[in-house]
């Protein structure tokens, strides 16, 4: 799957760079951080949004003097915690936990291909600041659930659960940034961008007849060249 990712990244790169290059497009590479939760079911947990990370290509054309229209090309990973303790009482086999408060965590992530095509607006005076927004599709690569404990005795575990999500997600991204201009044809941006996923990703029934939905905050860093 990783060589899979990494090739589809490759032609993708070469791609948009070949049709910057003939059609005066702007490419850009960026990445940065992923700030994430699943939302839509009744929760018995503590469950806590997780931090992860994103990166990816973006293709930006200008189709008037303030307006643009922005599509990237991202792998992002959208994780989500609980931690919690156990106690363990009076045990029972001689050869298991000795008695006491013991720490676990798990973490359950989703590894997407992410594609949103966004239309940008920047204003302010020298036109630095932009918003944009559109929809995203997103194709799952993986998903499952990893977990630790200080347990003596128990084995920490990566259980996959790909096959217990749809491949398809989609929903609507939109954020706010700030370019920093090097010279004519290089600049460097950063950007916050919330994605609100409108596809329940669950394959299977959820408890109370509920849903999985994703939502993610990104903290995003480019470079765009023509």
């Amino acid at each position: 799957m990783k060589k899979i990712t990494f090739l589809l990244f490759a032609f993708s790169l070469i791609t948009f760079k070949t049709i910057a290059q003939e059609s005066k497009f702007k490419l850009g590479i960026q990445g940065g951080l992923n700030y994430s939760s699943f939302r839509g079911y009744d929760s018995y947990a503590d469950e806590n949004p997780g931090f992860a990370y994103v990166f990816g290509i973006s293709l930006q054309h200008q189709i008037q003097e303030n307006l643009s229209i922005k599509a990237d090309l991202n792998y992002e990973r959208k994780t989500q915690n609980f931690k919690g303790t156990v106690e363990v009482l009076n045990p029972e086999v001689p050869t298991g936990p000795m008695e006491g408060n013991y720490r676990f965590k798990t973490t359950a992530y989703l590894n997407y291909i992410v594609l949103p095509i966004m239309l940008k607006y920047n204003f302010s005076a020298d036109k630095s600041f932009y918003v944009n927004g559109g929809p995203y599709l997103g194709y799952l690569l993986k998903s499952g659930i990893k977990s630790k404990s200080n347990i003596p005795g128990v084995i920490n575990a990566d259980d996959e659960d790909t096959d217990r999500k749809k491949s398809l997600d989609f929903g609507l991204s939109a954020g706010i940034g700030k370019e920093f201009k090097l010279d004519s044809n290089h600049l460097i941006y950063v950007e916050i961008r919330e994605n609100l996923g409108l596809q329940n990703i669950s394959k299977t029934e959820v408890i109370n007849d509920g849903t999985i939905k994703t939502n993610s905050l990104n903290l995003l860093v480019g470079f765009t060249f023509n």
